[in-house]
């Protein structure tokens, strides 16, 4: 299978961070985010390795706690093991793609 992501297109929410699903299969899923400087995704966990590179901006990724801090900036990567409590906030404007194996939206219920 060859897919061609094309550029992004800015979509930023002034209220909250903006992500969209940009190719789904049963094995991973890629997630665009949009952060306006200032905004945060909270603290979390995932079921799934989280492959992330910062396409734009600049952010704080938190690795275990808001306390534990890596950070990113643009045509970086970070990546978090299946269950690593991670979040992150944007410095500048940011748009990350995140890369999910597994598809965390298959495997979201499944018993561990």
């Amino acid at each position: 299978m060859a897919i061609k992501l094309y550029p992004v297109t800015e979509k930023f929410n002034e209220k909250e961070p903006y992500s969209e699903v940009i190719l789904e299969t049963p094995e991973f899923a890629i997630f665009h985010v949009y952060v306006k400087a200032g905004q945060k995704v909270d603290l979390h966990v995932s079921k799934s390795y989280m492959v992330i590179t910062v396409i734009q901006g600049e952010g704080k990724f938190f690795v275990g706690s808001e306390d534990n801090v890596e950070y990113v900036k643009e045509e970086e990567t970070i990546v978090y093991d299946k269950g690593e409590l991670h979040g992150y906030e944007a410095i500048e404007d940011m748009i990350v793609q995140v890369n999910a194996i597994p598809n965390p939206l298959l495997h979201q219920f499944d018993e561990d």
